[in-house]
């Protein structure tokens, strides 16, 4: 029986992908390159492997997919090829969701799948060097179980993914918005056991044998400098440049940091106005989502609350790594998939690729050539500024929509 166009079309998309893949393990090898993975990732697995304490920043499943590639791997290089594979196949899951999702909606199943592996390829070198995919693919089959009915799939698999990568948290009031103002009390109730049980059953052994892990995970968050590809520090450094504070750059925490009386002063306040913006979208959602009836038109609500929550988390948090810009991946495609114009659709997709393309240009420029650290200078910082203008009006643009369609609706019954 022929291979059908859809399946054919995913396959060259696989070997697209496998290609770029190997191709990066052959560069990583010639240049003697060495990568987080190979640097931090290799040595956590490795202390898990052989019955040690692991002391990391990440929840603790997120020590499930470091794990894995030290089964077949026993040094740095080795352990390298190994996790790609792990991320090649996340990969191949990502790209059968997203069909899958845009099958649901009666959608180009092609032209999501084209979108979704664009995105992943613009993204690579922090796809398979950083392990954010994982949690990215979780939370879109998560997401997919939603729209399909299968809520304790969905619920399970985004507390999975939140334990995974702490980013998944904010979408769980989301998920309960369409159950609270339909008044189903028991799926709220059912959504949320599943959500807190699933939690404790990977939580709970942890604390019983290693309490530590969990207690430095958020001591290391709460303790966390402002990080220097943070809004707030892109936006704090212009005035350095003219005088008017003295801030420096050091790498702690993992990653590099803006320090100073400004950049001190203002991170202890990121988080609070994180959840407090986050809060309002809730608010505004579940009002819109109660006076909208069409179903067409709720679908698009869930999937702009995503979109919004999750860079609202990005854009106002105390650390913005490059890699986050992953966790948007999903909801960007599925905003092809709902009624917004195709001028709306437009915006979208160039924001994000000019924000992935300044992004990459940041990790070329301030990483790759100054060095990261203490060398990153004006320059660089003027770079991730622009990075950071480019997300604010990426989720101006995003809110537009909504208050665009929610005016035009009022303004048509008045």
């Amino acid at each position: 029986m022929e291979m059908d166009s859809v399946k054919r079309y995913r396959m060259i998309l696989w070997a697209l992908f496998g290609i770029a893949c190997a191709v990066y393990l052959v560069i990583i090898d010639i240049s003697g390159i060495d990568t987080e993975v190979m640097r931090d990732r290799f040595r956590n697995a490795d202390e898990l492997f052989n019955g040690e304490a692991v002391v990391t920043e990440y929840p603790p499943f997120a020590l499930v997919f470091m794990f894995i590639p030290r089964f077949f791997a026993s040094t740095p290089f080795t352990y390298n090829i190994a996790y790609v594979v792990e991320v090649f196949i996340f990969f191949m899951i990502g790209l059968i969701f997203i069909s899958k999702l845009a099958a649901r909606f009666n959608k180009d199943e092609k032209k999501a799948m084209l979108a979704y592996s664009v995105l992943m390829l613009l993204m690579f070198q922090f796809v398979v060097d950083r392990y954010d995919i994982f949690p990215v693919v979780i939370t879109l089959i998560s997401f997919y179980c939603f729209t399909t009915k299968r809520y304790v799939w969905a619920f399970a698999l985004l507390s999975i993914a939140t334990l995974t990568k702490l980013y998944p948290a904010v979408l769980f009031p989301v998920f309960l918005i369409p159950f609270l103002m339909d008044r189903k009390w028991m799926d709220v109730l059912k959504g949320t056991a599943v959500f807190v049980i699933t939690a404790l059953a990977i939580v709970v052994p942890i604390l019983l044998i290693e309490p530590d892990m969990i207690m430095n995970f958020l001591e290391y968050h709460a303790d966390r400098p402002l990080h220097i590809e943070s809004t707030a520090a892109s936006f704090i450094y212009p005035f350095a440049m003219i005088g008017m504070t003295d801030v420096w750059i050091e790498y702690s925490f993992g990653s590099d940091n803006l320090l100073g009386a400004w950049p001190d002063a203002i991170a202890p306040l990121l988080s609070p106005l994180m959840v407090l913006l986050i809060f309002i979208s809730y608010a505004m959602f579940t009002y819109l989502y109660k006076k909208n009836e069409d179903q067409g038109e709720r679908d698009l609500l869930l999937g702009i609350a995503i979109l919004v929550a999750l860079m609202i988390f990005m854009i106002f948090g105390k650390v913005f790594s490059s890699q986050y810009i992953m966790w948007i991946i999903p909801p960007i495609g599925f905003m092809f998939m709902v009624s917004i114009s195709e001028k709306e659709k437009k915006n979208i997709l160039v924001l994000a690729v000019l924000a992935i393309i300044v992004t990459q240009i940041n990790f070329a420029y301030n990483i790759g050539y100054l060095g990261g650290g203490a060398n990153i200078n004006d320059i660089g910082m003027m770079v991730l500024l622009l990075r950071n203008v480019l997300m604010i009006i990426f989720l101006y643009i995003t809110v537009k929509i909504v208050y665009g369609r929610f005016y035009a609706s009022k303004k048509s019954t008045s």
